[in-house]
């Protein structure tokens, strides 16, 4: 199947899924007073896409992360696939940032919201502050959550500068930091395109960096924990190799 007609027909399959199982899932998770549910009706569709588009995902490190801890997850960006694909790899109920556009979508938006997702609007500083609060009530509430430090995906295999309110928000979670690495995204799914072609993709999973001492100068520490992720942040980041 092309690239063109087999994103097409994942596109299909997900937008009758959620307009399927969005509807009752909310009703249902309002009812329990729960987001769990709605999280692992979520899953597989998250699974069943990048499979279907042929994305093949090799993870790394997995292993460095203890299970009874929660972790805010700093990845490096490339591609629009880059959420979904970070999500499945770490098997883990990460909740993470969107743009406030996709949150306005009828049922989509919902469920966004209803997983604990935060709508943000990058251009707004004002909105740009609430939602790094929203995301550190969720560190605080045990989640754990994915940022992507950059703030916008880059051109190329160079990392952008880092921004500053990740760290802000690390240091207020108070939980690790953890550097995750993505390779090859940029290559099923360039800048602007709209078609994902089949690939292979490695997600690397750092060792995670303890929040800093309670006592340290704030400053400091946010410069030091953006050093540290950036230095992680800059290994290797070029596109694994195809798999024969």
């Amino acid at each position: 199947m092309v690239p063109r007609l087999r994103t097409a027909f994942v596109g299909i399959v997900m937008i009758g899924y959620t307009l399927m199982v969005g509807p009752p899932a909310l009703a249902l998770a309002w009812v329990l007073g729960s987001a769990t549910l709605l999280y692992r009706l979520a899953g597989p569709i998250a699974r069943f896409g990048l499979w279907g588009a042929g994305v093949r995902i090799n993870v790394r490190g997995r292993d460095l992360l203890e299970p009874d801890q929660n972790y805010l997850f700093m990845p490096n960006h490339r591609s629009n696939v880059d959420p979904p694909v970070v999500v499945v790899a770490l098997q883990r109920e990460p909740r993470l940032m969107g743009k406030a556009e996709l949150f306005r979508i009828p049922i989509f938006g919902q469920v966004m919201r209803g997983v604990g997702f935060v709508p943000v609007a990058r251009k707004d500083r004002k909105a740009a502050l609430l939602a790094l609060e929203q995301a550190g009530e969720r560190l605080r509430e045990g989640h754990d959550f994915v940022i992507f430090p950059e703030g916008t995906r880059s051109r190329d295999d160079e990392l952008l500068p880092l921004k500053k309110g990740p760290f802000f928000l690390a240091l207020a979670g108070g939980v690790p930091v953890v550097p995750v690495r993505v390779r090859g995204t940029r290559e099923v799914m360039e800048r602007g395109a709209k078609v994902i072609y089949a690939g292979d993709v490695e997600v690397e999973i750092r060792p995670p960096i303890p929040a800093s001492d309670p006592g340290a100068d704030p400053e400091t520490a946010r410069r030091e924990l953006r050093e540290r992720v950036r230095a992680e942040l800059e290994g290797d980041l070029t596109p694994p190799e195809p798999r024969v």
